[in-house]
């Protein structure tokens, strides 16, 4: 375990946290006197996800449907036949 003054952690902090980042636990001094630790944060474990139920069944029958009751074409012919 390694230790830093305060006078440390205000001059060199960036170098106090990268150590702590390496996964060194650091204590905090003030006149010789431990005041506090400073310990990286534990890993978080991943979540695992859960598979949508009937996810493959839903694409499958969306891939089926068309987009559009109608093509662009036919709704341009549409629109033209108005005028």
């Amino acid at each position: 375990m390694k230790t830093a003054s305060i006078r440390t952690i205000r001059h060199d902090l960036a170098l106090v946290l990268r150590q702590v980042r390496n996964g060194e636990t650091v204590t905090i001094t003030h006149r010789r006197h431990a005041v506090a630790l400073l310990t990286p944060v534990p890993a978080e474990r991943p979540r695992r996800r859960e598979p949508w139920a009937g996810l493959r069944t839903r694409l499958s029958r969306l891939r089926e449907q068309p987009l559009a009751p109608r093509t662009a074409a036919e709704l341009l012919a549409e629109e033209r036949d108005r005028y």
